[in-house]
């Protein structure tokens, strides 16, 4: 596609149309850049590829800058602003329905000096909606043509070092796409700059690679390049760490083939009838719990007399590591609490045996509630990455519980019985209110759940009969 074309197709959508015109008529330099053109070029050579969504990115000069709020009556919406006044990185962003648009002044004098100041090649280019130009760096249509992540200059990673993320974030994103060797040499080289990030920005771009269409990709990519031990050093302690009978990788291995797992977990599921719809916050809370999952295993390694290689309550282990990592990293308080139950839990539905007995699933599924399905898709990654002899051995009888736990599941009065008795009645036999309290409403819940209580009289028959001061 020619620059003329390229233009072209820009004023074919219309909003672009309107904001020209707009621009035009008020003689301000406004200018479209980065990802929205680089879909369009890449849509131009490869017709199958679809953009993941509707994004407008738009650079202006800081005189420019009463524009914004024009942009705001005829588009008919409001900006918000994020990022730092003192830093010189403030944007004005607008999201709705699945559009968003950003516009952000020129970080230099020039578009040229903005130009360079950007993160790769492929996002280097720029179409003035007032004079119908299109400008950009030497080499950025031929790296979308080919398909290569390059830096826009050697001090590229320096401004920013966030870009070495972004860069593994476009390889799981963009299709087909790699990463520039130069590039790759220069993240290895510079990776400690990451640690100085702050966490939440750090975060941001860890979803983004794990809610792309190749999160097993972008986690091997990070762990290559030397980036996830130095955000993540609590994961160290796995590199060559050996595992018993079950596996047949070691435990750093296991959990970076577990990621891409996931996805075969959900595809067994619904081939079995049973689809599983998550959100991004089911996919986020999947996806780091199974990257913490082993986190204890390394704290809780022992081998017995005859060589078994045991890891001995790990989970609690797990747990407080990636409490850990989670405080740094800024999660939030329910995401944090989402994680950590799939992690107490992950051994949970791998440790029941041929017997186990419909109760014993009943129980469990009101024991971790409504993330019974998350837990399902974890144990079942869990046991694709893990093809050791015993593992193979178990398969089907995994995967019948896991069958049967979302059967009940879906049976609401297990998941949330309603209560037969309260805490009141508990008090009248003379308990202070207190932990002793709940933990005899768990055990009258328990029964109910197993069917051995159906009715307030027998729940208070058994209170008065166990419980009884």
């Amino acid at each position: 596609m020619d620059e003329k074309e390229l233009i072209k197709r820009v004023l074919d959508d219309p909003i672009l149309f309107k904001l020209s015109a707009l621009a035009k008529e008020k003689g301000v330099s406004l200018f479209l850049v980065g990802g929205y053109l680089r879909n369009l070029l890449l849509r131009a050579y490869f017709p199958a590829f679809q953009p993941p969504a509707m994004d407008y990115d738009f650079a202006l000069p800081k005189e420019f800058s009463s524009f914004i709020s024009t942009m705001e009556n005829v588009l008919q919406f409001h900006f918000f602003k994020v990022g730092k006044e003192e830093a010189g990185t403030i944007t004005y962003r607008m999201m709705s329905r699945g559009i968003s648009i950003d516009v952000a002044f020129f970080q230099g004098e020039t578009l040229e000096e903005d130009l360079r100041r950007r993160d790769f090649t492929i996002n280097a280019i720029a179409v003035s909606l007032r004079d119908e130009t299109c400008h950009s760096v030497e080499g950025a249509f031929d790296d979308i043509e080919k398909k290569i992540i390059r830096s826009v200059s050697p001090r590229s990673i320096d401004q920013d070092p966030l870009r070495m993320l972004r860069a593994i974030r476009y390889l799981c994103t963009l299709e087909g796409f790699t990463v520039d060797i130069k590039l790759e040499k220069e993240i290895s080289s510079k990776k400690e700059l990451i640690r100085d990030l702050p966490g939440e920005r750090v975060k941001m771009e860890l979803d983004r690679i794990l809610l792309s269409p190749r999160p097993g990709l972008g986690m091997k990519s990070l762990y290559e390049l030397g980036l996830l031990l130095i955000l993540m050093p609590e994961l160290k302690g796995l590199e060559g760490l050996g595992q018993n009978r079950h596996h047949h990788l070691h435990v750093l291995s296991h959990i970076l083939l577990m990621i891409d797992k996931i996805a075969r977990a959900e595809e067994w599921l619904a081939q079995n009838g049973k689809v599983i719809s998550l959100t991004q916050e089911d996919r986020l809370a999947l996806y780091y719990a199974s990257l913490f999952h082993d986190l204890g295993k390394q704290d809780t390694y022992s081998r017995d007399e005859k060589g078994r290689v045991h890891f001995y309550h790990h989970e609690s282990f797990s747990c407080k590591s990636a409490e850990a990592i989670m405080e740094r990293l800024r999660f939030s308080n329910p995401m944090k609490n989402r994680i950590l139950r799939l992690i107490k839990h992950h051994m949970r539905i791998l440790n029941l045996s041929l017997e186990t007995g419909e109760s014993a699933l009943k129980r469990l599924v009101n024991q971790v509630g409504e993330e019974t399905p998350l837990l399902v898709l974890h144990t079942l990654a869990d046991k694709e990455a893990s093809r050791g002899i015993l593992s193979i051995q178990i398969d089907e009888i995994v995967e019948g519980h896991c069958l049967r736990l979302l059967q009940l599941f879906g049976e609401k009065d297990i998941v949330h019985p309603s209560p037969l008795i309260t805490g009141h009645d508990v008090m009248a036999l003379g308990y202070s209110s207190g932990p002793k309290v709940g933990e005899i409403l768990s055990f009258i819940r328990e029964r109910q759940v197993e069917g051995e209580i159906k009715t307030r009289e027998e729940a208070l028959g058994v209170l008065k009969e166990k419980f009884k001061i």
